[in-house]
């Protein structure tokens, strides 16, 4: 996939070597750990929507991310849309409540039948053999009353099943042949990234290591990095912000998650 206005780390550790000529190198395996925690700080993490099969066992699936649950949809293994539980006013049907016909709230629909409820049951017809006139169907059990519910991590469903996929937003990452991992792309903004190396500056001092000219005690805040990261650290954002704003590459929103400015239509 090609990705806009975003760059990968290897951006960000030539900036803060070429910026504050650090004679030492141990510090740039810790890089990629140090940009998700600032980032992250910025509620500014580049998101992509992803889809991944998840095992069953016992009516719960272990997500292996954090979920953000207002953007998560699961579907069975038939491809029908999963209710979330916690939306859902009839979700005593997981506690003892087998009465479906009591319950007509957050069914699932499929539209292929042009929003007509799916039976309990309901069996698709595949093919008919003019021969012999023998129906070949193919059973395949309704979502009528199936939810899911978030427990941390864990997705409890009140149905069985051997799989469920799910669909969330998650951190856009690349693998890094340096790191030999995946990690977060970063935006490509200037202001960004000014903060994000004198974070980086900050956290390598902070682990007892000497600079020439900038010390963490330091009373001048051009020369005291943590000092610069909290100068930078709003305008990051907002710089960000209005870059998404004024973009015209609509792609460029559709790296962003926050609820706060993306409201949802």
């Amino acid at each position: 996939m090609k990705v806009k206005r975003l760059i990968s780390m290897s951006r960000l550790v030539g900036k803060v070597d070429n910026d504050f000529n650090i004679s030492e190198s141990d510090w740039i395996p810790r890089v990629a750990a140090w940009v998700i925690d600032a980032l992250s700080q910025l509620k500014v993490l580049p998101m992509e929507k992803k889809r991944r099969k998840l095992e069953v066992s016992e009516r719960i699936a272990l997500f292996p991310c954090e979920i953000t649950a207002h953007e998560l949809r699961v579907f069975d293994k038939y491809g029908n849309e999963i209710a979330n539980g916690a939306d859902n006013k009839c979700s005593d049907l997981s506690k003892g409540n087998n009465n479906p016909s009591s319950c007509r709230c957050g069914q699932v629909v499929d539209s292929s039948t042009g929003g007509l409820e799916q039976t309990i049951g309901i069996t698709n017809v595949d093919a008919i053999d003019s021969a012999s006139s023998t129906i070949l169907a193919k059973v395949v059990p309704s979502t009528q009353n199936h939810m899911f519910y978030l427990d941390g991590n864990n997705i409890e469903l009140n149905f069985d099943t051997d799989e469920i996929t799910v669909e969330s937003y998650e951190v856009a990452t690349y693998h890094d042949d340096y790191y030999d991992c995946e990690v977060p792309y970063i935006y490509d903004n200037g202001t960004l990234l000014e903060a994000l190396s004198w974070y980086i500056l900050f956290k390598y001092l902070s682990r007892g290591s000497k600079h020439p000219v900038y010390d963490l005690k330091s009373n001048n805040q051009y020369t005291n990095p943590f000092a610069q990261w909290m100068y930078y650290k709003t305008k990051a954002r907002t710089s960000v912000l209005n870059d998404m704003t004024k973009g015209k590459d609509e792609g460029w929103n559709n790296f962003f998650y926050n609820s706060t400015f993306l409201p949802r239509g």
